[in-house]
């Protein structure tokens, strides 16, 4: 029989005197000390979906797991995404990066989180992905405040590309494929910078960058394409792709990985703020964020 993680807190912290203790695999994380928080009750509109995965992060602090999922039938296509946890306070706390688990995602008026997860073991080691695909390495991006590497993509128009080009004025950065099927995850994307684009225009300053993580089928005529049914003036808004190298260099840069699964691209959300000297000055990970705090950002890097 299943027993949720929020039943066993309570057992444990019951039976604490016990003499046995679960026995963790060789290599698994710590897990983080122990501090309350208190979950939110969803509205009578809330929709739920039954999520399995293995988690590849833990923000105990922040109450959030990232989960390397499947697909989630009705609502989101196979990927690695980020999910804020709202169940018993000490669930999160019992979680760690390898830990195989089965979940209810709720979506409650635009909002995702998890709740009633389940663990189903752990995963002390992941199967690589099969395929000659060129992938961008973890933990290599920059950090807020450091200068972003000088890069060279070529855009929708054909021509090539350099960030330092645009030194002066501030840029935003964020990486999508053209074929994306998950209304929240890409389309969501360039909603927001969409607003981001007319803003910027109204303002007359800064430029935005959307690299595509499918260079080899996001070729310059497909982005072209892309960006004219979006209305993206090419002169602010630049769509890139490149060599499936040159792009995966960008991606490391900026802490983004991807790769292809079951017809797809599997990757990690951001949006990235450089400064007109052309350091990082902000980056936000996964889909909540708002195109009205990136232009602050924006507005922010501009005045220094």
């Amino acid at each position: 029989m299943k027993t949720s993680l929020a039943l066993l807190c309570l057992l444990l912290l019951a039976v604490g005197a016990c003499r046995a203790k679960p026995q963790i695999p060789s290599g698994a994380p710590a897990r983080p000390a122990f501090t309350a928080a208190s979950p939110g009750p969803a509205s009578p509109a809330a929709r739920r979906y039954p999520l399995k995965g293995v988690l590849t992060a833990v923000d105990a602090g922040k109450s959030q797991v990232t989960v390397e999922h499947e697909e989630i039938p009705g609502y989101m296509a196979a990927m690695t995404t980020p999910f804020p946890v709202r169940d018993d306070p000490k669930v999160v706390f019992l979680l760690r990066p390898g830990d195989r688990i089965e979940a209810t995602l709720v979506v409650d008026n635009g909002v995702s989180y998890l709740e009633q997860i389940l663990t189903k073991g752990f995963v002390p080691t992941r199967t690589p992905v099969t395929g000659g695909a060129i992938r961008p390495e973890p933990n290599k991006g920059v950090a807020v405040g450091d200068a972003v590497p000088d890069f060279t993509l070529i855009d929708q128009t054909g021509k090539p590309v350099r960030l330092s080009q645009f030194r002066g004025e501030p840029v935003a950065v964020t990486f999508l494929y053209t074929r994306c099927p998950v209304a929240t995850a890409c389309p969501m994307t360039m909603t927001k910078f969409a607003k981001l684009n007319a803003a910027l225009t109204a303002k007359k300053f800064g430029r935005l960058l959307a690299v595509t993580v499918d260079p080899e089928n996001d070729t310059t005529a497909v982005l072209r394409d892309f960006a004219s049914k979006i209305r993206a003036d090419p002169a602010r808004w630049k769509f890139l792709t490149g060599d499936p190298k040159d792009v995966a260099h960008v991606a490391e840069i900026f802490g983004v990985l991807y790769y292809p699964e079951h017809g797809q691209i599997v990757h990690s959300q951001a949006v990235a703020v450089v400064d007109p000297q052309g350091k990082l000055a902000t980056i936000y990970f996964g889909e909540q964020w708002e195109p009205e705090a990136v232009l602050q950002d924006l507005e922010k890097a501009r005045k220094g």
